[in-house]
């Protein structure tokens, strides 16, 4: 008998339910960057795939209302348990990204890290408000090493804008690939 190959879902909570709570990974310092440098400061955001949270967290700390959506329950479940340690707020939904996203109010940043859908970045100009940005940072096939997997990367030149929004800020470097993109001003 065949045994039956774990879901994507119960891959990732099997990794988050690895994770000791006290051993948060640091924030991405390219997005930290780049975020940091945002005019106007963004005052909401959506972090996708957010994982057990450590952009939601950087966000919420500084004052950033955030929510966060991701696949796993357990690793969300570990980023509420560290917003609460912190004395922070972060909302959390389980949801899969690869299908159909909520209507949802719009907000000043989508943020996406460390995932690669490249059907989601064609919705994310619906969870913008007008002049909100996106930001999108991801592997590419440079990368030294096996982890992530080939098809989990992006071609060097392959992240060069994402649909209905205006490109700020492009680069690709050590094995990673940065996009910062503006929705429009009108309604």
């Amino acid at each position: 008998m065949t045994e039956a190959r774990p879901t994507e879902r119960e891959r990732w909570d099997a990794r988050y339910a690895s994770e000791a709570p006290d051993a948060e990974r640091a924030p991405e310092p390219r997005v930290t960057e780049a975020l940091s440098r945002l005019v106007p400061a963004p005052r909401s955001a959506f972090d996708l795939a957010a994982g057990s949270g450590r952009h939601s967290l950087w966000l919420a700390a500084r004052g950033v209302r955030v929510e966060a959506w991701d696949l796993s329950p357990v690793g969300l479940g570990l980023l509420a348990q560290r917003a609460a340690a912190r004395g922070l707020e972060v909302g959390t939904r389980v949801l899969d990204l690869s299908q159909e996203l909520p209507e949802v109010p719009p907000r000043d940043l989508v943020l996406v890290v460390d995932y690669l859908d490249p059907a989601l970045h064609g919705r994310l100009h619906a969870l913008l408000a007008p002049g909100g940005v996106a930001l999108v940072c991801t592997f590419t096939d440079d990368l030294p090493g096996p982890h992530p997997s080939r098809r989990f990367r992006l071609r060097r030149g392959e992240l060069r804008s994402l649909p209905r929004l205006t490109t700020e800020r492009l680069e690709e470097r050590e094995g990673r690939a940065l996009l910062l993109a503006r929705r429009g001003t009108e309604p």
